[in-house]
């Protein structure tokens, strides 16, 4: 589904397998993305072997060196609203003994692209279960992912410009020079956002989460407010 959804963009799509019973090595994975601008590994989580009904939300996990930092914390912010999960989506990552833990973004990373694994919250939480196994769910979610992608890349679905005023960037500063903004974001962090900062023409601006609704970025806008730090909504 996300494949054709893609496409509608214009965006060439290949897969790692030709079907579901036939999967390569992870290290294959990552490395058939060879020539590519991104590889995702599509995901549910799981909250040990149990059922867990607290857990509930959507992580991406990114490569160390933050190449997939901003595409991955758009992805988290607009499965969450798709799937109108519990907890804010988050992006992550993992280091192992030779850089990268997941093998798939380290092999991705070796032949140049910046791989992401991407989980759509938890299959040990029942809510979360029911609809991922809802085909219409999934479609929905599929294009959504697409709409973002390609508003990261800047591609308009074929015969459309992109509606940048449907997506909503909440920002909590802009600075010129990069150590009072790398200052900020541990502060913001410390206070328990997740942000990232973002370099546009030479300034550098942190950014607390991408929305797709705007009343999502508006509560976000709140919450970063009421802890005591400027923030605003940039489309």
């Amino acid at each position: 589904m996300l494949k054709s959804a893609l496409e509608k963009y214009g965006i060439k799509v290949k897969t790692t397998r030709t079907d579901k019973e036939k999967d390569l090595s992870l290290n294959a994975r990552g490395s058939a993305s060879k020539g590519c601008d991104l590889f995702i590994s599509i995901h549910s989580n799981a909250a040990g072997s149990a059922v867990n009904e607290s857990a509930d939300y959507v992580v991406v996990f990114v490569p160390l060196d933050g190449t997939g930092d901003e595409i991955g914390k758009m992805l988290a912010d607009g499965i969450s609203d798709v799937m109108n999960t519990r907890q804010e989506g988050i992006i992550a990552t993992r280091e192992g003994n030779n850089g990268d833990y997941y093998g798939v973004i380290r092999a991705a990373a070796a032949v140049g692209t910046t791989g992401l694994l991407v989980e759509h919250s938890f299959h040990t939480n029942t809510r979360s279960t029911r609809w991922l196994m809802d085909d219409n769910n999934l479609k929905r979610m599929a294009e959504a992912e697409a709409a973002l992608i390609a508003e990261y890349y800047g591609m308009p679905e074929s015969g459309n410009q992109p509606d940048r005023g449907t997506f909503y960037r909440v920002q909590t500063g802009t600075y010129k020079i990069k150590s009072n903004a790398d200052a900020q974001l541990r502060k913001i962090k410390t206070a328990g956002f997740d942000a990232i900062i973002i370099n546009e023409n030479g300034m550098y601006k942190i950014q607390s989460g991408a929305y797709g609704i705007k009343v999502n970025a508006e509560r976000q806008v709140a919450r970063v407010r009421t802890a005591g730090f400027n923030a605003f909504i940039s489309p």
